[in-house]
């Protein structure tokens, strides 16, 4: 979920909150942080929100985020995100989803499903446990990643 939602060109405030999928662009920048200021382009598409026979309402969201980019990034340790194209990876990402925002779930009385969990703790053991710096795995990722293309 993204807060304080505004046009690049004018500052304009658009939303108070806007929820998008974790996209490639989106991975690629690793574990967010409250407070990072993120940059990209999308389209605005409408849909109707709430269940069929219950009040519904009109609402937006943003689509086809793209051009991704950190423009101020918040200090502190970042770990790397499960890659989804991966076998598990999905798996990953929904329980790392599930353990972070648990007091939102609760909150709003939706299910933590334990196998979600369990695949994020594995993938974690595989592939970011193991590297001494695991917090800081994502600056290593890029740092390698910038090294190639030069």
């Amino acid at each position: 979920m993204l807060t304080h939602v505004a046009l690049a060109e004018t500052g304009e405030l658009i939303t108070d909150h806007l929820w998008l999928n974790y996209t490639k662009g989106f991975l690629d920048l690793g574990e967010l942080l409250t407070g990072d200021l993120l940059r990209f382009n999308g389209r605005v598409a409408s849909y109707v929100k709430g269940y069929f026979g219950t009040s519904q309402k009109l609402d937006y969201k943003v689509e086809r985020p793209s051009q991704v980019a950190l423009q101020a990034k918040i200090e502190g340790p970042r770990r790397l995100l499960p890659d989804i194209a991966t076998k598990f990876g999905r798996q990953a990402l929904i329980g790392y989803i599930m353990e972070r925002e648990r007091a939102f779930y609760e909150a709003s009385c939706r299910p933590i499903d334990p196998y979600y969990i369990e695949q994020y703790r594995v993938w974690l053991a595989n592939h970011v446990m193991k590297n001494a710096q695991n917090y800081d795995s994502v600056l290593q990722k890029q740092l390698t990643v910038a090294s190639k293309k030069h």
